[in-house]
């Protein structure tokens, strides 16, 4: 093999194992539902069941923050859970977010508590935890992959925009 091509395939499998991009779950991942009156961060492909995560009074303990982009401030609501609540603890963050698959913005770093669910459709605006130590913040659809919610933007609009093509520093703080 040539120096070129060994240097491709260094590449290649550098930026592979470097990246945010979640690995599909194992043959049979947990499926959840999306509970009357939320948000869409998860899609069960219509099949009965509920949620087992335990965390049934999140809508009355969730608590706003802003998230800064470029001057642009966003209101997110952080789930009532110990992921979030952990999550909550650490704020103030600025965080410098990496580009992926033009549908979110990525950071290793943050080690928070995780409770992974599968989610067939992830949603503009969702805030998620990938892999115990990776903060993602979505601004278009995604999913097939396991993630623990952190929280979700109460608008998504200008999001993209926003966030622009290349890395960016995030802002999240309490109100």
């Amino acid at each position: 093999m040539s120096g070129r091509g060994i240097l491709l395939l260094f590449f290649a499998v550098f930026f592979s194992v470097c990246s945010c991009a979640p690995e599909p779950l194992p043959e049979k991942p947990e499926m959840v539902e999306e509970e009357p009156g939320g948000g869409n961060t998860a899609d069960n492909g219509g099949e009965e069941g509920g949620e087992e995560s335990g965390d049934n009074n999140q809508s009355e303990e969730a608590m706003t923050i802003n998230i800064t982009v470029g001057g642009k401030v966003f209101k997110a609501d952080i789930e009532a859970s110990e992921t979030g609540r952990a999550f909550l603890a650490k704020l103030p963050l600025r965080l410098e977010m990496r580009e992926l698959n033009g549908n979110e913005k990525y950071c290793y770093g943050v080690e928070l508590p995780r409770a992974d669910r599968y989610f067939n459709t992830i949603a503009a605006g969702d805030l998620m935890l990938y892999s115990g130590n990776c903060i993602v913040l979505f601004y278009g659809q995604a999913g097939g992959y396991s993630y623990t919610p952190i929280g979700k933007l109460q608008s998504a609009e200008g999001l993209a925009a926003a966030l622009g093509k290349d890395s960016v520093s995030v802002i999240f703080e309490k109100e």
